[in-house]
């Protein structure tokens, strides 16, 4: 029994300060680009970087950089359950008034977001794969599930500094 708990132990260990730290790590920057793929449209001239649809992508993505990696899937599910049925203004602006480009990255960040609080939840992802895979055949559990999660980053207060968050070296 003690070589169980033991095993356990080195395998948690392991996980959280190894997996999960690639995990996050390698989800951020895909978060990196795509915020750099939102200033290249800005570049680009595709997109206008004083539009509100630009500078509200570009802050929630930098919000789910800096924010996201230190919450759990735990603080969302009680989130949803304390919000249920509720929007963001702001996010439903932001859907109107996106263009295709941005709301790809938009929806890119939502379920990256998601991956990151999954990683950050091992053992409440083990417990809840059959109410996942139950909600999923439903069908419309995934675009509540998208709008909440954008929902609840949209929530979250800024990250401590206004500077711009720099891609890890």
């Amino acid at each position: 029994m003690l070589a169980i708990f033991i095993v356990s132990c080195v395998i948690s260990v392991f996980y959280w300060y190894v997996v999960r730290e690639v995990l996050i790590t390698r989800i951020r920057f895909r978060l990196f680009a795509k915020r750099d793929k939102l200033r290249r449209l800005a570049i680009d001239r595709k997109e206008q970087s004083s539009s509100f649809a630009y500078r509200t992508t570009e802050e929630f993505i930098c919000k789910t950089i800096a924010v996201v990696p230190s919450l759990s899937l735990a603080s969302f599910v009680v989130f949803m359950l304390r919000n249920r049925n509720q929007t963001s203004s702001v996010v439903d602006k932001l859907h109107n008034e996106a263009s295709e480009d941005l709301s790809e990255l938009l929806i890119g960040t939502v379920q990256d977001g998601l991956r990151i609080m999954v990683v950050n939840s091992p053992i409440l992802i083990c417990l809840g794969v059959m109410v996942i895979c139950a909600a999923w055949i439903i069908g419309e559990s995934k675009m509540f599930l998208l709008k909440q999660a954008a929902f609840f980053i949209d929530e979250l207060p800024p990250s401590e500094s206004d500077e711009p968050i720099g891609q890890a070296a």
